[in-house]
């Protein structure tokens, strides 16, 4: 939902950004000819570029940001943890196979002396 939502502000934001550039080419080009509505113009512009898609986008990029750094440091916690507990199996399948040795080896032993 979170990323539905970010795409939703940047898409909303990169609109932003489109009209911004069609307000600030139309107040060039009223500045050029001396237009009355240059005041107008130069009022929508200031506007749009302190339009709320901008803060949203910015405000979820944030957001998500924290949530990816916290989603690294619990991942990291429970790899950790996974391969201690991965580790430790092993220690016991290690210790495991060399008692089957150790049972084994007295066996083999009087397999090849009685040879």
């Amino acid at each position: 939902a979170t990323i539905a939502e970010r795409a939703n502000a940047f898409r909303r934001q990169c609109e932003l950004a489109e009209t911004m550039k069609l307000k600030e080419i139309n107040l060039d080009k009223l500045m050029l000819i001396r237009s009355e509505k240059v005041a107008e113009a130069e009022r929508e512009y200031h506007e749009a570029k302190s339009e709320q898609a901008t803060k949203t986008f910015e405000t979820i990029v944030k957001l998500m940001n924290e949530e990816i750094g916290r989603f690294q440091e619990q991942k990291t916690l429970d790899m950790g943890i996974a391969f201690h507990e991965f580790a430790k199996g092993q220690a016991r399948l290690a210790n495991g196979i060399a008692d089957a040795w150790r049972s084994l080896l007295p066996k083999l032993e009087a397999c090849s002396s009685s040879q």
